[in-house]
């Protein structure tokens, strides 16, 4: 009996399956490293700011004690009780807030055990996408807008 030659004319299913899985891992490689736009990035830092005041908020209101967040524009920073966190890099910050927080080029807000504040504006931009964050004086509540 005579063996007919077998022909490879296509490729198999396991085949095409492993092709397509290693193809798959490459474009999620690639989509997760992609750096984040700047509006992403705009808001994240937003958010942690609006984060940072509501907790010095909660903190004057616990502790009976006035709390300030500072806002350092010059080096991209912004904090509370000495412990500063870092913006993006690039990041525009113009801070509008009363002249008695101000500390030469950086200012704060103050928060008081009422819960009331100083008040003021933070508008964070880069590359030409902008957040800002507002702190009504008489309720001491951020808020955050685009």
């Amino acid at each position: 009996m005579k063996r007919r030659p077998t022909s490879s004319a296509g490729f198999t299913l396991v085949e095409l399956l492993v092709v397509m899985g290693i193809m798959g891992l490459v474009l999620a490689a690639v989509v997760f490293a992609r750096p984040k736009t700047a509006a992403v990035r705009v808001n994240v830092a937003a958010r942690s700011v609006a984060t940072t005041l509501q907790l010095a908020r909660a903190q004057a209101m616990a502790s009976n004690a006035e709390t300030v967040v500072r806002v350092d524009p010059q080096n991209g920073q912004f904090g509370m009780d000495g412990s500063m966190h870092a913006l993006p890099r690039g990041m525009t910050v113009v801070m509008i807030t009363a002249e008695n927080e101000r500390r030469g080029d950086s200012g704060g807000m103050r928060f008081y055990p009422d819960g009331q504040s100083s008040g003021g504006e933070i508008v964070l931009a880069l590359e030409g996408r902008a957040s800002r964050i507002a702190v009504n004086w008489l309720t001491g509540e951020p808020w955050l807008s685009r």
